[in-house]
């Protein structure tokens, strides 16, 4: 009988002591499991971070180069676009000036005509001279006269085989000696181009054939006389009269009926 309870005690005895074992590792375990848990945790999101760096850097990259292509194609339309337009403008002015041209030309009396267009002008000689893609071959020469918007721009310099040069108006040291003819009532005038002022932007007239009254506002064509023989011809409007100091001689200013800024189509006129 003692001996049984002695094993009862015993069996009591080893269960708590099991029992007790138990409960310590599984307590133990669990902290370990838990603080590896947070160490691979603490790893993962180490590893990840590059990754999710990355990932938002690509993402940058596509949304730049998106807004980069986006901004070149907006470019490249509107480029075009101002294209379109100048081409469009252009052609309105080339259209106004050929109406122009037609009109002029209906009126005057010259044997031989010849429309061309401007193919270089030359910043540095702008208001000098301009080339036009019409020549020798096309029947140009030395004595012709250049018309544009509405009057008389210039005069033949240069003949090539293909090419002429067109010596200004505006061109300050003209020496070409074109004879015009002021209007005053129903008096007739007579005059050479001496020169243009670069200042005032007035073309000056002299050695005027007559002591006649001169007005502002009487209007200026070509002579006829000389070289360039093409008279009537709009060349602008009497802006004012000068005398020299010994009251000899007379200069008169004239605003130009042309506007020489902007050429595109060019008509020389001349008489065989």
């Amino acid at each position: 009988m003692n001996r049984f309870k002695k094993s009862k005690y015993l069996i009591i005895v080893f269960v708590t002591v099991l029992a007790v074992s138990v409960l310590l590792v599984t307590t133990y375990s669990s902290a370990i499991v838990t603080k590896l848990g947070d160490g691979i945790s603490l790893v993962d999101r180490i590893v990840q971070k590059p990754f999710q760096w990355f990932d938002a850097f690509k993402s940058d990259l596509g949304h730049l180069t998106q807004t980069y292509n986006e901004n070149e194609s907006l470019k490249k339309q509107l480029y075009q676009l101002e294209v379109e337009s100048n081409q469009s403008q252009r052609l309105k002015t080339e259209n106004e000036q050929l109406r122009q041209l037609l009109e002029m030309k209906s009126k005057l009396q010259a044997t031989k005509t010849l429309a061309a267009d401007v193919i270089m002008r030359a910043p540095v000689s702008w208001k000098q001279e301009l080339t036009i893609d019409a020549g020798s071959s096309k029947g140009v020469s030395e004595n012709m006269l250049a018309i544009a918007n509405g009057g008389l721009i210039g005069s033949v310099s240069t003949v090539e085989e293909h090419s002429t040069t067109v010596n200004l108006l505006t061109n300050t040291e003209n020496s070409d000696k074109i004879s015009v003819k002021i209007l005053h009532g129903s008096t007739e005038i007579y005059g050479i181009i001496v020169g243009y002022d670069k200042e005032t932007e007035l073309l000056k007239i002299s050695q005027l054939n007559s002591n006649s009254d001169i007005s502002a506002g009487d209007k200026v064509t070509t002579g006829g006389l000389g070289n360039f023989n093409i008279k009537d011809i709009p060349v602008g409007e009497v802006v004012a009269t000068t005398h020299s100091s010994d009251y000899l001689t007379r200069e008169v200013t004239v605003k130009l009926s042309a506007d020489t800024k902007d050429l595109h189509v060019v008509e020389l006129v001349g008489n065989s």
